[in-house]
């Protein structure tokens, strides 16, 4: 068994959540309670704010020690406890107002636990009903709360543009139909690394499980980067390690792999 890892952060979507699914593959359920028998630590980090999370019923009942979500901009224990936080200057939020109305990009601006849609198309549209966001004054809760990350349905060669228009702003891709975006310097490793600074643990103490492009960084920052067998080619280059497909018991083989589970 591997003694030096004491905590391990997985992406949700195509890491622990098959896409399309309602439930984890049996394999990872159990490695994640075999994990907690280790007594050694499980961190959600995901691109997904924290009022996603009670509507992935997939997650039900499955204790995690802590969670880093909204791509590391928001991160916090169990209990509740924050760790860190990150939001977007309201500044360039206001200059970005403009541009997105006259343009009619579909934008949800997301805080810590609420999101609200500048308006809803075609693009957003089930993704809204699905979780439950709707459409209201974006401009009056940016002055209202902080906003740690916008979720921007458009395509890949408006990305840039967009950003033009949200300065001190970067941009990371999970899902082929949005972008998420960030302050600069913010992301999941940024995130990792101050979960890790205020557990007194090092980065080479972690591991880390991901598929998708904003995965990357982390799992070039971990200890251990782990990418699935259904990771994009950016995730596989990126890590120290490519175990299964998620579908063929790629989690808990990679755990098995490192002699964690």
């Amino acid at each position: 068994m591997n003694s030096e890892i004491q905590i391990v952060f997985f992406d949700i979507d195509g890491t622990l959540l098959p896409s399309g699914a309602e439930k984890l593959p049996d394999s990872t359920l159990k490695a994640l309670a075999a994990l907690r028998r280790r007594g050694i630590k499980t961190f959600i980090a995901s691109g997904r704010p924290p009022i996603h999370l009670p509507l992935l019923h997939a997650l039900d009942g499955i204790p995690f020690d802590g969670y880093v979500t909204m791509n590391g901009q928001y991160c916090y224990l169990a209990d509740g406890t924050m760790l860190y936080d990150h939001p977007i200057d309201p500044a360039a939020l206001r200059m970005l107002l403009p541009y997105i109305e006259k343009e009619k990009l579909s934008t949800g601006f997301i805080e810590k636990d609420r999101s609200t849609f500048n308006l809803i198309n075609d693009l957003s549209a089930e993704f809204c009903e699905k979780m439950q966001q709707p459409a209201g004054d974006v401009a009056a809760r940016i002055e209202a709360a902080p906003i740690y990350q916008l979720s921007a349905f458009l395509p890949a060669d408006k990305q840039e543009g967009f950003l033009r228009h949200c300065p001190g702003c970067v941009a990371v891709r999970w899902n082929d139909a949005f972008v998420d975006v960030l302050p600069e310097g913010g992301g999941k490793t940024e995130g990792i690394a101050r979960v890790l600074e205020a557990l007194g643990l090092s980065r080479e103490q972690s591991i880390a499980f991901g598929d998708g492009g904003n995965d990357v960084e982390m799992l070039q920052y971990a200890g251990i980067g782990v990418a699935m067998g259904n990771a994009c080619p950016e995730a596989k280059a990126a890590a120290d390690y490519v175990t299964d497909d998620i579908l063929a018991d790629g989690l808990a083989n990679g755990l098995r792999h490192f002699g964690l589970i």
